[in-house]
């Protein structure tokens, strides 16, 4: 099973222009409403792959059922611990004209302490029985930024694998207990590790330099540019599927999930980037928030384009 984990939910507001111009006044094509969150978006689509997944985190009192009846819309197998506060609301901004998302994200609400001990205790419980635990997502406010590598500490004691896709300290923190995987993007990258990129070393020499450290694979999401795939051997390069844009949302989630399965199939590191490109392929073609379906996956696969570069 993969149990994924999202500790800061939220409802995505996605409001589609023409042509987005700072400053001016700009008028709305079409509007869409989501409940969304990394974790849960990863779940989506394993869920749609047909493999076997749970949804783990927080939920908020304010906001009643709202989640658990998204989950169960989905198919979803779930368990949310809540706290005080409400779901937070994400807009996003995607300019049709440009293929250009703007986001505004809320923090979060604060959570509570018992909150977060009572959840780490149900995760552990539940990681005798799963195989991949993904750590995804912003850490809301009252959240010690040490919980990733928390849960990751736990995981290896169960020999469960880790995948780690989150920024700042979680992120830096995360890193020292050595995940099975991680995935930034190239900005995330670079904020990450600026200081050893400022010492002259490129981008691909300091990925090199974590897998030699002890993390297995490193992915580097590019957007359009594509994505880098490092295992202890090689480096692939995957160019982006060519389709219409529609919503950028959830991208680097599907290609999360598209790992996660392909690991759970016990593919190769070629055929992880593989299906890492098709399943973003297939969400960023669907509208807001919605996400890659297994025929997507079916169609996109064979039109990834990889390559070993080192």
């Amino acid at each position: 099973m993969v149990l994924s984990v999202t500790l800061n939910p939220c409802i995505d507001k996605t409001i589609y222009l023409d042509n987005l111009e700072v400053g001016a006044y700009n008028r709305v094509k079409n509007t869409r409403v989501d409940l969304s969150g990394k974790g849960l978006n990863v779940s989506t689509v394993l869920n749609n792959l047909k493999e076997e997944t749970m949804c783990m985190g927080l939920n908020f009192r304010e906001s009643g059922n709202t989640l658990e009846h998204a989950m169960t819309a989905r198919g979803l197998q779930y368990y949310f611990v809540r706290s005080e506060g409400a779901i937070r609301t994400n807009i996003k901004l995607f300019d049709q004209s440009n293929h250009i998302l703007t986001e505004v994200n809320e923090a979060g609400p604060n959570v509570s302490f018992a909150a977060i001990e009572k959840l780490v205790d149900e995760i552990d419980v539940r990681l005798d029985h799963t195989h991949i635990l993904v750590l995804s997502g912003s850490v809301p406010p009252g959240v010690p930024a040490n919980i990733y590598q928390r849960l990751i500490h736990l995981a290896h004691k169960k020999d469960v694998k880790t995948v780690l896709d989150t920024t700042g300290e979680p992120f830096r923190l995360g890193l020292e207990e050595k995940p099975f995987l991680i995935k930034p993007n190239s900005k995330e990258f670079e904020q990450a590790f600026k200081n050893e990129l400022k010492s002259g070393k490129g981008p691909l020499e300091v990925a090199r330099q974590i897998v030699d450290g002890g993390i297995p694979y490193v992915c580097i999401s590019m957007g359009a540019d594509g994505a880098l795939l490092l295992d202890q051997e090689h480096t692939y390069r995957a160019k982006a599927v060519p389709v219409e844009a529609k919503g950028l949302t959830g991208a680097g989630d599907s290609m999360v999930a598209g790992m996660c399965y392909a690991l759970r199939k016990r593919l190769d590191t070629a055929d992880m980037l593989r299906y890492a490109m098709a399943c973003a392929a297939g969400s960023v073609r669907q509208e807001g928030t919605l996400l890659a379906q297994e025929a997507d996956v079916k169609e996109l696969l064979p039109q990834v384009e990889l390559e070993i570069i080192a």
